[in-house]
């Protein structure tokens, strides 16, 4: 299992990148994190909604099963959000060992 999220555009059109790859205990609440996420309804590449906004990519894979989206700012709520902000905590504690 694997979740990779890029970050591009902003005010200087940076690209940032984020990837959790959980494992053991943590695998089932990742997978419903996943399972959540309205995959179907985000197939389109949406591009960005205005200068200096965010565009969203991300890319989960669960068992044999990819999937992938590309998400406006605007559009970066609800589930998209909480699997977005767990992937970066993952990162996070991954880089500072905590």
């Amino acid at each position: 299992m694997s979740v990779t999220v890029i970050r591009t555009g902003g005010i200087a059109g940076l690209r940032r990148s984020w990837t959790a790859r959980p494992s053991g205990d943590d695998a089932s609440r990742w997978a419903a994190l996943i399972r959540q996420c309205p995959w179907d309804d985000a197939t389109a590449q949406e591009p960005p909604e205005g200068a200096d906004r965010f565009a969203w990519e991300i890319r989960a894979q669960l068992d044999e099963a990819q999937r992938a989206a590309r998400l406006s700012e605007s559009r970066m709520q609800g589930p998209w959000r909480d699997l977005v902000h767990e992937v970066q905590a993952f990162e996070r504690e991954r880089r500072t060992g905590r």
